[in-house]
């Protein structure tokens, strides 16, 4: 879902993907029309990136700066999680865009750590606090079901189809809960994907 939301934006300009390095996997692989992205990951071994510890307070060169920048599936990971979104906001240029997605109901998955969930109302107050402004937060998907499948679906992923299949039964239950409870889908959010300008 983070990848459909990451598909209806045109970034233009230089984007800097903080969190990551440069790999088949990466949500920034499906940025549109733009590949001008510099990776920011203190692990990485490729001396084109930058090469920062996200947990502690940035205090380097601020004289590069970035027209985006994206930050998916990386702050639940940051203990220190402040220091990672103010650095955002250093590399950012003036009116410059900040996207990024994190999960909420979703295994305990450590890159080495995973430290915590936050919410709609966490995402907002923490991006005003760094200076971001425009901000909004949606839920990438949600419902009670859609949660279930999050739960098991790294049981079930080992079975070809099994997974799409249950994906699919899951999201027309809380389809037709919904008839019934309207906001099942932001009390049971999978994840979030935020947005905010310098």
């Amino acid at each position: 879902m983070q990848i459909l939301e990451l598909e209806k934006f045109e970034l233009k300009g230089s984007i800097l993907d903080v969190g990551s390095k440069k790999s088949p996997s990466n949500v920034s692989n499906h940025i549109k029309y733009n590949k001008d992205i510099t990776y920011l990951d203190k692990y990485s071994n490729d001396p084109n990136d930058i090469k920062i510890d996200l947990e502690e307070k940035y205090i380097g060169n601020l004289d590069i700066k970035f027209d985006n920048i994206v930050l998916f599936n990386v702050l639940e990971h940051i203990y220190k999680f402040h220091n990672c979104i103010n650095t955002c906001n250093s590399f950012l240029k003036k009116d410059g865009l900040f996207i990024g997605s994190t999960p909420f109901i979703f295994q305990i998955h450590g890159s080495p750590n995973d430290y915590f969930r936050f919410t709609s109302e966490t995402l907002n107050i923490i991006l005003k606090e760094a200076g971001f402004k425009n901000i909004e937060t949606k839920v990438l998907l949600g419902g009670i079901f859609v949660c279930f499948y999050s739960s098991i679906s790294r049981s079930t992923q080992k079975i070809p189809f099994l997974n799409n299949l249950l994906f699919l039964i899951c999201q027309f239950f809380d389809l037709i809960l919904s008839i019934f409870s309207k906001n099942l889908r932001s009390i049971f959010p999978i994840g979030y994907f935020f947005k905010g300008k310098k």
